[in-house]
């Protein structure tokens, strides 16, 4: 039988590294937290530790969901949940445990079988709203009824054939019109402010106050511009360059506005990676034409 000897040298060597990294990750995080958010105020502080056993349920859980998962980068896409996280703690301004928690958590509904009632329930209905803002919904709800009959009840479509339409027609128009509506609630912080009130109407919570709304959209503009940055920082692939230009643009069509609106510290840093970017690609290009003449 192939494969990796559970009990080789080289293995328990990998392992001893990862727990290596892992314990400096948690350890980042923690330090992070006791600074930035209690000031190393922590000593018989009871709010530390409620916040300090949410926050590693949280870490904990996603860890386990996201196991087998791998970025494009292919680094752990756990990693990218604890840079986020350290992004919020280490460079936005006023660092706080919803905020951390929602860094934390902000791809549980899009991307396991989470659901808002189960971080409701685990957390608080002010972490499970934000979360449910961050994330996009299943692409087949943006297909038309005319749609629906034409790919998947023409007699005419094999298995294959819807399969192929999937890929090559649906998902296409998916991306577009999912990313429109999605994108449109960043236009500003009303536009923000009003999907915030929009999820809450919807699932029933009607002790929420005008204030917290408000307190929930800024945590989630932090935390979503917090994930900007890190994709950016990550977003660099020469072999997927079409992917990069995307990203730019899409930076530069719907983040900075809102970036600038509220955060200038943020604004400047995405400026930043937006600009050395768009070096990469044109000293690449330059590259490929000198290789092609």
């Amino acid at each position: 039988m192939e494969g990796k000897d559970l009990y080789s040298v080289q293995n328990f060597i990998d392992v001893q590294e990862m727990n290596e990294q892992e314990q400096k990750g948690i350890d980042k995080m923690t330090n992070l937290v006791i600074d930035n958010i209690y000031n190393w105020k922590i000593e018989d502080n009871e709010e530390f530790r409620s916040t300090y056993r949410n926050i590693w349920t949280a870490y904990n859980l996603m860890k386990q969901k996201f196991s087998e998962v791998i970025r494009d980068d292919w680094e752990r896409y756990f990693e990218h949940l604890r840079a986020v996280t350290n992004i919020i703690l280490d460079f936005i301004p006023e660092p706080n445990k919803e905020k951390v928690l929602i860094a934390l958590l902000h791809d549980s509904i899009e991307d396991t079988n989470i659901d808002f009632h189960t971080l409701e329930i685990l957390f608080w209905p002010k972490i499970a709203i934000a979360v449910v803002w961050l994330s996009k919904k299943d692409w087949k709800l943006y297909i038309t009824d005319e749609e629906t009959k034409i790919f998947y009840f023409n007699k005419n479509h094999s298995d294959k054939t819807i399969k192929e339409n999937e890929n090559t027609i649906l998902k296409p128009l998916w991306k577009e019109r999912r990313n429109k509506e999605y994108f449109s609630h960043l236009e500003s912080f009303d536009s923000m402010l009003n999907y915030v009130k929009t999820i809450v109407k919807e699932e029933d919570i009607e002790w929420l106050n005008e204030n917290e709304i408000i307190e929930i959209t800024k945590n989630i503009i932090d935390v979503k511009l917090a994930d900007r940055i890190h994709n950016l920082s990550t977003q660099w692939d020469e072999n997927n360059l079409d992917k990069v230009k995307r990203k730019v643009e899409e930076t530069k069509d719907y983040f900075l506005d809102i970036a600038k609106e509220t955060n200038s510290i943020v604004y400047k840093k995405l400026k930043t990676l937006i600009l050395d970017l768009e070096i990469k690609l044109a000293n690449f290009s330059n590259k490929v034409d000198e290789i092609i003449i």
